[in-house]
């Protein structure tokens, strides 16, 4: 019996040593791994996602900024293959569907974003079905918000979600990130985009979190950037108002020393807010088959023949090489000029006319004779010293380039010796191949308003980081180099445009503008209506250009829009509101000339 106890005894202290044993491996030989997977399982990194930098116009009125919203985040090793139909009947999409987006997350032990912007609706259902849904999370996150909608939309831009392969070329970004993909957002994706944070907190089996871990020093978020463009809102907003009722059109208003950006449209927009949450096909097919394509920024992107427009420029190439003087005529115009085999027409019969009534009255009859007599390459070199067919380096994506076509481009276009000088009596008068952008034009005009001396075009003022300026590069000057009489001159024929000619539609009472009309061209479609002015006339400070897709005479509806458009900004300068109702007539009175035959064009 001795036997048989002690037997025991020994048989429960060789237990006791075991477990000791075990206990002592456990806590000291592996304790701190141990202690590691513990934690692991019992504290979690959150993320905190840095909101993007805001945006504002330059008198501090938001255009962009971040709003919270619910975003589905899923541990996809804590999720098992029986919860795959319950998420994905909540969340409304195919099972097979949320497996395969989850296929290329599978391993990743953290929370990783599934659903972006779900309603409060979807939030209620998954939270009382999560029993039914281990591995599945509710995250509050920022996303982007436009409260102007569709009127900076060519400006600002919008977002898009990140691709596979801007994720293989920056491993900084994460699955589902959305990254600027047009205008501002895109050209200033890393000043905008702000550094994302952490915070420790002890979850629960589920993985949902408990309370902070206070002994876990968290990482706060850094927001983006802040940008402050140097558009004003009130010329925005009316801009994009006057060219709403419109197919097609662009607005570009610039401050002529400084280069500033004060209004920029492209019609038709479209609501950048639509790309926060996975946009619906009938929305997206809605936008890509618009023949009108929304997405194309017509101010900065678009060219298109400048018409009359470029008459001021081939003007001024004319005087520099003293062809003419302001007050030399011309063989009369007769409503036509014979070159070669052709006729090429004018719109109207105006006799005969100096180089500055030409201008005024818009007589391409005298511009034929002054092509000839500048020549191909000449105009091509005073054409591209202005800046014509080139980009101008201004801060957004996408510009266009142009083309000012010279004798080597004619050679690849038509066949060396298969083209005649007859080209150049279309270019003088702004036809033909000849394009540039509605920006190129505001620019060239500026610098013939501002003695030869205008500011670079940018879209943003200032960066501001955590209330503190960006330190940046100024802008430069570009300074070219025209005879101040022949500006004088030239000024002064823009000006008699506006008070006696094809451009009185945008004559105002208080303040005198200058500018030219132009009627470009689109065969077989109607012509587009150009407008470019300056103001005040005698003292210029602001450009703005207009042009309208298809719309018919530059001097009928592209004119009153840059006077309701000065009229604004020199009532904004003197601090008067001049808010105008929508439905406010877009035209003016119309110039009294008429077209003289189906081929004649009233510039």
């Amino acid at each position: 019996m001795a036997d048989k106890l002690t037997r025991i005894g020994q048989t429960v202290l060789l237990l006791f040593a075991i477990l000791g044993l075990r206990l002592t491996q456990l806590q000291v030989v592996r304790g701190e791994r141990y202690a590691r997977l513990s934690d692991r399982n019992r504290i979690r990194r959150i993320l905190l996602p840095a909101p993007r930098g805001r945006i504002f116009d330059r008198n501090g009125i938001l255009i962009a900024d971040s709003r919270p919203s619910f975003t589905v985040t899923v541990i996809p090793t804590e999720l098992p293959d029986s919860a795959l139909p319950v998420l994905a009947g909540l969340l409304a999409i195919q099972p097979d569907d949320l497996k395969r987006q989850l296929e290329p997350v599978a391993r990743v032990p953290g929370p990783v974003p599934l659903r972006r912007d779900v309603d409060l609706t979807t939030v209620a259902r998954i939270e009382e079905n999560n029993f039914r849904l281990p591995g599945v999370l509710i995250r509050v996150d920022p996303v982007r918000n436009y409260p102007k909608g569709w009127r900076y939309c060519h400006v600002v831009g919008h977002l898009g979600e990140i691709s596979e392969e801007e994720l293989k070329a920056d491993s900084s970004y994460r699955r589902l990130d959305y990254v600027g993909r047009a205008g501002i957002e895109a050209r200033y994706e890393k000043r905008l985009r702000g550094r994302d944070g952490y915070q420790y907190a002890e979850v629960d089996a589920r993985g949902r979190a408990i309370g902070p871990l206070p002994e876990k020093r968290p990482e706060p978020a850094v927001p983006g950037c802040d940008l402050h463009l140097t558009l004003d809102d009130r010329l925005q907003n009316l801009a994009s108002r006057l060219v709403a009722g419109y197919e097609r059109a662009a607005v570009v208003g610039m401050e002529i020393r400084t280069g500033a950006i004060l209004c920029l449209v492209s019609q038709p927009g479209f609501d950048p807010n639509i790309f926060i949450s996975p946009i619906d096909a009938a929305t997206w097919d809605a936008i890509v088959s618009n023949p009108s394509k929304p997405f194309y920024n017509r101010a900065v992107t678009s060219t298109y023949p400048p018409g009359s427009t470029l008459k001021p420029i081939v003007a001024l190439a004319a005087l520099r090489q003293r062809l003419v003087s302001p007050r030399t005529t011309l063989d009369p115009c007769v409503g036509k000029v014979r070159y070669g085999n052709r006729d090429f027409k004018c719109w109207s019969v105006h006799g005969r006319v100096n180089l500055l009534e030409a201008i005024a009255q818009s007589c391409n009859v005298y511009f034929y004779q002054l092509g000839l007599r500048l020549g191909l390459d000449s105009l091509t070199a005073y054409c591209r010293s202005v800046g014509l067919g080139a980009r101008t380096g201004i801060d957004l994506p996408a510009e266009g380039e142009g083309n000012i076509p010279d004798r080597r481009w004619l050679d690849v276009r038509y066949g060396k010796g298969k083209w005649t000088s007859g080209v150049v009596l279309n270019f003088a008068i702004g036809q033909g191949e000849i394009t540039v952008t509605p920006l190129q034009l505001c620019l060239a005009y500026a610098a013939i308003a501002g003695d030869g001396v205008c500011g670079h075009p940018h879209i943003v003022a200032r960066i501001d980081s955590a209330g503190r300026t960006v330190p940046r590069s100024a802008y430069p000057v570009r300074e070219l180099k025209l005879d101040q009489n022949d500006l004088k001159q030239v000024r002064l024929a823009m000006t008699r445009v506006v008070e006696h000619g094809t451009g009185r539609a945008a004559r105002l009472g208080e303040i005198t503008i200058a500018g030219k009309t132009g009627t470009a061209q689109n065969p077989p479609r109607p012509d587009h209506a150009w407008f470019v002015g300056y103001a005040p006339a005698d003292a210029p400070e602001v450009v703005f250009a207009v042009i309208v897709e298809n719309a018919g005479h530059g001097g009928t509806v592209a004119a009153p829009i840059v006077a309701k458009l000065v009229r604004a900004w020199s009532a904004a300068r003197a601090g008067i509101d001049t808010s105008e109702p929508a439905s406010e007539s877009l035209f003016g009175q119309p110039a009294t000339e008429s077209l003289s035959s189906s081929r004649s064009r009233q510039p």
